[in-house]
């Protein structure tokens, strides 16, 4: 186990149990060993054990028997005075973290960057609505776990893929239908508005990088009707694939939601294919049991009603 990390002064005090200062200031407060029991809810002599383990760990009584009441010795005192705003800060520290961290987080999973253009409006319906809900997108291009072990085991909560996900703990939604577009920069002397699956054979291409299988699929044989391309360059960013579109005389497929709100940032065009393109379904993956919860129903039908991914 590697420590090199870890702080010796908090390496110090996993001999310490902490709760045990708590008890030393109700104590101190209330100078009643019954009264804090109350407190607690356990019993007088459960107390009296916990004192006992303070007082063998500063070698201190701590407390005298006074009369019917119990007085802190000067030892005692000073610690209290050092003690009590630590726990204090500590509690609002622990009331604080709890209060502004009442929204679930939501683990949303994608294997692509298709979805990422509607995350800003699915955010400003969660306000709209006041779901209580955070959102956590992870998008990984390269590497695709297992999607099933990840909802499972609770890694993700919401998953889209390319291709429908059948398990029978799932239930699995078709989401919507992504179109594609054929793109070049603006100033690219050599492609006209149209062209055809011959010509395109001429030119160098930008391709996206994807770990889902159904994309690759589709990639695959969309040979059938595009052709052999030359792939000048491949990326699993979305934004480095605009860039060098932007950069060069390259062409490259994009999804038609990327060119609509970033095709003119990146100074792109697009070009007509005289061939057909095909289409991708995006489907939505999650687990059966998150239906039980209400807050999670209405996050689904907020998203379903209004479509905005």
């Amino acid at each position: 186990m590697n420590r090199e990390h870890i702080s010796d002064k908090i390496m110090g005090l996993t001999t310490f149990n902490l709760n045990l200062l708590t008890v030393f200031c109700l104590i101190y407060s209330t100078r009643s060993i019954t009264a804090v029991s109350e407190i607690m809810g356990v019993t007088p002599p459960s107390v009296s054990q916990y004192l006992q383990k303070l007082r063998i760990h500063f070698k201190d009584p701590l407390f005298i028997r006074h009369g019917n009441s119990i007085a802190p010795t000067i030892f005692s005192e000073d610690l209290y005075t050092q003690v009590h705003k630590l726990i204090e800060q500590m509690s609002d520290s622990v009331n604080h973290i709890e209060k502004t961290n009442r929204r679930a987080e939501l683990v949303i999973y994608s294997p692509f960057s298709l979805v990422i253009h509607d995350l800003p409006a699915l955010l400003d319906k969660i306000k709209e609505d006041i779901l209580p809900y955070k959102i956590k997108y992870i998008e990984t291009n390269v590497y695709l776990p297992d999607v099933d072990e990840l909802l499972n085991l609770r890694k993700v909560d919401v998953v889209f893929s390319a291709a429908p996900i059948i398990n029978s703990s799932l239930k699995c939604i078709k989401y919507n239908e992504t179109e594609f577009v054929l793109v070049c920069r603006m100033s690219n002397p050599y492609i006209k508005e149209a062209i055809t699956s011959e010509q395109l054979e001429k030119f160098d291409f930008v391709g996206y990088i994807n770990s889902d299988s159904y994309v690759k699929f589709i990639q695959k044989t969309s040979q059938q009707n595009i052709g052999n391309r030359h792939f000048a360059f491949e990326t699993n960013s979305l934004m480095t694939q605009l860039l060098v579109l932007s950069k060069t005389n390259c062409l490259g497929f994009i999804s038609k939601k990327a060119f609509v709100e970033l095709g003119e940032f990146f100074n792109l065009r697009k070009v007509e294919p005289l061939f057909p393109v095909p289409k991708l379904d995006i489907y939505m993956t999650y687990r059966k049991d998150m239906e039980e919860s209400q807050g999670f129903q209405v996050f689904l039908q907020t998203i379903l009603n209004t479509n905005v991914l």
